[in-house]
């Protein structure tokens, strides 16, 4: 409950009744008095994501210390306070992964010592951390952060097992910080557990986007020219085939009116939904379709989105995926650029609900191919405007 000191309660002008005081407004006394300290156990050591958490968790008044996993995937801004490595791990080899999470215990035991809270992203680390607390006299409270809910944990055979683990793992935290509203119905309903749960969205830093917001951005009525292809860009980790496979054949049935910008890193698990080397390299051969290889969050995103008029946002393959709320849709949101979603999906919900894009009915390559080829010039122009007039809470971190 000690957080909430930080809150002074006012009947001023913000919608939610508070106005929050930062922990450097605080006195040192009541500082000293109050401040815990957390330690986050992470899967990776550079994610922006992760790093934009332990900003929160700072502004909030806890002192922060990070022990982290290192792998190539995912590049991006190293968190700002103690960090230590607990060595490596592969992308994706969950069987493998558990030896390298037995070895980080004798690591994890003496640095967990010396914090009030353990902050785990993903279940992997809060096993990692329940592991590591066996035998202290008097357990650490645990929260556990979920951004990502894989295809095994919703498996109709082999994923009872893997729920099962899962269940026993998660009901032994203090809080679930997720950061999709439907992720409530997996851990509730699928699991059964009563763990409280608190929605923290992907949403972007209050300083980005005012960094942003300083350097300009497109005026409501700047739509695309007519002489020139509109360009779809598809950002992130390229896990869908169906995405590439409708870029593909939109692009080549109407190469004068779109091109596509793809970036980042194709994921394994694109060859395994289906893409196989020769369909991959047919994309890649397009002359329509630009591919600019991988880039750092949030640096980069100035310069990707402008390079674009619309964004990618379509999930087909697996539950999962159409329960997650994508970095891709607060970052559309900020940069003002519409976005192509499929029906059924988290995003295409706010989507619908704020009318800033492109809906697809249907999972046929071809009928979306005629959807997005029958996009005007002034249906462009009115999600744009809408985009213009979001309030910025629906993108941007605010008092969360």
């Amino acid at each position: 409950d000690w957080p909430l000191d930080n809150r002074v309660v006012a009947g001023g002008s913000r919608d939610d009744g508070f106005i929050w005081v930062p922990s450097a407004t605080i006195s040192p006394s009541m500082q000293e008095e109050t401040q815990k300290s957390v330690l986050c156990l992470l899967p990776r050591m550079f994610d922006a994501r992760i790093s934009r958490r332990v900003d929160m968790l700072k502004r909030a008044g806890f002192k922060v210390e990070i022990l982290a996993f290192e792998r190539s995937l995912d590049p991006g801004r190293v968190p700002d306070c103690p960090t230590a490595s607990l060595g490596t791990i592969r992308h994706g080899r969950y069987l493998t992964r558990i030896v390298s999470l037995l070895s980080a215990v004798r690591k994890v035991r003496p640095v967990m010592r010396r914090n009030d809270v353990l902050y785990a992203f993903n279940t992997d680390m809060a096993f990692l951390a329940q592991l590591s607390g066996v035998g202290l006299n008097k357990p650490k409270p645990l929260v556990q952060e979920t951004a990502d809910i894989l295809n095994m944990q919703t498996a109709n055979v082999w994923g009872a097992a893997v729920r099962a683990v899962d269940k026993r793992i998660t009901e032994r935290c203090k809080l679930l910080v997720l950061t999709s509203e439907s992720y409530c119905s997996y851990y509730q309903r699928w699991l059964g557990i009563k763990t409280p749960t608190l929605v923290i969205e992907n949403k972007l830093s209050a300083a980005f986007v005012s960094k942003v917001r300083k350097t300009g951005l497109p005026p409501p009525d700047a739509a695309p020219s007519e002489d020139r292809p509109l360009r779809i860009g598809w950002f992130g980790i390229l896990r869908e085939p169906w995405s590439l496979r409708g870029l593909d054949a939109l692009t080549r049935a109407a190469p004068r009116k779109f091109q596509g910008v793809l970036a980042r890193v194709f994921d394994r698990p694109m060859q395994e939904l289906g893409i196989d080397s020769a369909s991959f390299e047919q994309a890649m051969n397009n002359p329509n379709i630009e591919y600019r290889g991988p880039y750092s969050a949030p640096d980069d995103l100035p310069d990707l989105y402008s390079s674009v008029d619309l964004v990618m946002d379509c999930y087909q393959s697996t539950i999962p995926f159409r329960w997650s709320q994508t970095n891709k849709y607060y970052e559309a949101c900020l940069f003002g650029k519409p976005l192509i979603a499929c029906s059924g999906s988290a995003d295409a919900k706010q989507i619908e609900r704020h009318d800033i894009g492109l809906v697809l009915s249907g999972t046929d390559v071809r009928e979306a191919v005629a959807q997005i080829r029958g996009i005007s010039a002034e249906e462009w122009l009115h999600w744009h405007n809408n985009m213009a007039a979001l309030p910025p809470r629906v993108f941007t971190l605010i008092d969360e």
